[in-house]
């Protein structure tokens, strides 16, 4: 019996892209870059606004990954328990030069099991005293809400 892992699907990635992307666009904030991975990290689905930042098209698509390898949302890395066992966690240490602990990349759940990733970049992390407009981590959960699961 061949194993199956539940994922997202690509009409469901260019969903959550298309979300993203058409609310990014109306706040009159910082173009951004959207990258959507599915189960196993794998880019499905992308789409960058004009003028968004060279280095965020890559770090959309790391946060997306991250967050699937992860298996959390990349804004709970900043905050990793410090403890015995930990106390050596450095992004660093990971040696995958795909993963980042930048913030904006939120893992896309089913029944208890990720399928899923979104990445944003291209603002800030999130959105901060001030903020009028959402930030990487609140366009991502933004598109991550959109999904009909």
């Amino acid at each position: 019996m061949p194993f199956n892992i539940l994922s997202v699907t690509l009409e469901e990635a260019m969903q959550g892209v298309n979300q993203i992307i058409t609310n990014a666009s109306k706040d009159g904030g910082n173009p951004v870059a959207v990258a959507v991975v599915n189960a196993s990290g794998h880019l499905i689905a992308f789409q960058a606004m004009d003028h968004v930042v060279p280095a965020s098209i890559k770090l959309a698509q790391s946060k997306a990954y991250s967050a699937v390898v992860g298996q959390k949302d990349t804004i709970n890395w900043a905050s990793f328990p410090k403890n015995e066992k930990t106390v050596d966690f450095d992004m660093r240490n990971w040696t995958d030069e795909n993963f980042t602990g930048f913030t904006g990349g939120v893992v896309i759940m089913h029944n208890g099991q990720v399928i899923g990733g979104i990445g944003v970049s291209g603002r800030k992390g999130k959105k901060g005293d001030g903020d009028l407009m959402m930030q990487d981590n609140e366009l991502a959960e933004y598109g991550r809400d959109s999904f009909f699961l």
